[in-house]
């Protein structure tokens, strides 16, 4: 070997036959089949319809950052001081309407619950995540998902939280 010459992963270790790292080689149960306090460390979520819904709002890095700002220790973002004027306030939410309004035009839903439940959750991501644009779509953790629909109920008892983005 040439002094100053680089051979490629020359001081990379050698790799052990016998050591097999054991979450390759541990499959991964999906969260739907898990109880919930397997994957939650909040306490507040419940198991939601998809596997994408299952997250809890500590695994999420810009919900933590949020979670953060406060000197208080919070267990979960729903006990966040912002949380209820942020995302549950009606009189927000109906700023909120207006501003989506001027920039999307009517919001095309049934039932003022429904509406309120919608912009919660837009809200919640604008809150967190700032603006997203209409393809890109965040995961709203379930504990967020569940608290927007104890408070803006659905009669057919049917709560929405991921949906795919547009095409």
């Amino acid at each position: 070997m040439t002094t100053g010459v680089f051979q490629p992963y020359m001081f990379e270790p050698e790799s052990d036959p016998e050591f097999q790292d054991d979450e390759l080689t541990t499959p991964q149960i999906p969260r739907m089949l898990q109880p919930v306090t397997e994957w939650c460390t909040c306490g507040n979520c419940a198991a939601m319809p998809t596997e994408k819904e299952n997250v809890c709002c500590l695994e999420i890095p810009e919900i933590v950052r949020r979670i953060n700002q406060v000197p208080d220790t919070l267990t979960c973002m729903t006990h966040h001081p912002g949380f209820e004027p942020v995302c549950l306030n009606v009189y927000s939410l109906q700023n909120a309407l207006n501003v989506y309004k001027a920039d999307y035009g009517p919001l095309r839903l049934k039932g003022i619950e429904q509406r309120y439940r919608r912009l919660a959750q837009r809200s919640f991501v604008s809150w967190c995540w700032g603006y997203l644009s209409r393809t890109i779509r965040v995961v709203i953790p379930s504990c967020v998902v569940l608290r927007i629909c104890q408070e803006f109920p659905d009669a057919a008892d049917s709560c929405v939280g991921f949906r795919p983005p547009l095409d």
